[in-house]
């Protein structure tokens, strides 16, 4: 088992308003139009091959699967009739517009890569701050719509999986200790979400009073820790508890191998136990097989799209059940 099986992947976030602009929550129509026109029209002429996507032109179920991809907030989601997406072709990078704040750059990695992340996402940044005038403060910094974002208007979030902690009922314990050094804890999907399959998301909570990569570095190390201890209880479990957990990954993968319906929640559970079984190499099974893509690709609406079909909950579940045994009896 190797730490980059718990960290799944990295991300970095800057929170960018125009100058002369109102915030989006105050925004007309026309001004929000001219927002993502002067953004769009800053990276067209580079390299960066991005495609702008307007959220009206797409339906509930594919902004939604959107999410669950990780590509735009929620919030983004459900401001569909003023809010848009630049796309990189590659997908690793995403600007959504008009969210809570005018430009928000994201940059998607695999593993630990928050400075690779940063290098990006500083990159592009400079490409937009070429073509417009920033909201900016000398002394506060960046102006963002939320005052947590103040200052860099950066976040750098891990998302990590974290399985024989919570299985053991050690997360809360750990989540509410690194609480109190300044990191949020937060679901699969950010803010007001919660964590699916023992996943969780590690970022910085302000973005006031300190560099970008001394926000990084305290990322690194915070994480660093958190893998630490899920290797430890790894270790514990495999020596003390063998038996039994060993029974609760044959159990999992019994399920998901033979049911025909299956609800999320249950299935990104089940998949999380054989992951980590996998993992401390305790069974045999899935082997060569993503089982962090085949959570996402569970997921409602990527069900939906893969389908291009609406499906009722019912038939949702037994399609999903469906995919997750053709994956592994393969």
């Amino acid at each position: 088992m190797e730490s980059k099986d718990i960290v799944i992947t990295s991300r970095i976030r800057l929170a960018r308003n125009l100058k002369d602009y109102r915030f989006p929550i105050k925004m007309s129509q026309e001004e929000s139009s001219k927002v993502i026109q002067e953004v769009n029209k800053a990276v067209s002429g580079t390299d960066l091959n991005y495609n702008l996507i307007y959220l009206k032109d797409l339906s509930d179920m594919q902004r939604n699967a959107l999410v669950e991809n990780h590509l735009i907030s929620p919030a983004l989601a459900n401001n569909k009739d003023r809010g848009a997406l630049l796309l990189s072709s590659d997908k690793n990078v995403s600007v959504m517009l008009n969210e809570e704040d005018h430009v928000r750059i994201q940059t998607l990695e695999k593993g630990m890569s928050l400075k690779k992340c940063w290098d990006l996402s500083n990159k592009i940044d400079d490409v937009i701050e070429d073509s417009v005038e920033y909201a900016f403060d000398k002394e506060l910094g960046y102006v963002t719509s939320c005052p947590t974002n103040i200052g860099t208007g950066m976040r750098a979030s891990v998302m990590i999986h974290l399985p024989a902690l919570s299985i053991t009922n050690q997360i809360e314990k750990l989540l509410y200790g690194v609480s109190q050094l300044g990191v949020a804890v937060r679901g699969v999907y950010g803010e007001g979400t919660k964590s699916l399959g023992h996943l969780y998301q590690v970022s910085n909570q302000g973005t006031l009073g300190a560099s970008e990569e001394t926000l990084i570095d305290k990322i690194n190390q915070i994480v660093k820790q958190i893998v630490e201890k899920e290797e430890k209880m790894r270790e514990h479990l495999k020596k003390n508890n063998f038996e039994d957990i060993e029974d609760e990954f044959y159990r999992a993968y019994g399920l998901l191998s033979n049911a025909r319906k299956m609800a999320t929640e249950e299935a990104m559970r089940l998949l999380s136990l054989i992951k980590l079984g996998r993992e401390m190499e305790m069974i045999d099974v899935a082997d060569g097989k993503n089982l962090y893509d085949l959570m996402v690709r569970i997921q409602p609406n990527n069900l939906l799209t893969a389908e291009d079909n609406e499906l009722l909950p019912n038939e949702r579940d037994s399609k999903r059940a469906e995919i997750i045994r053709k994956e592994l009896l393969s």
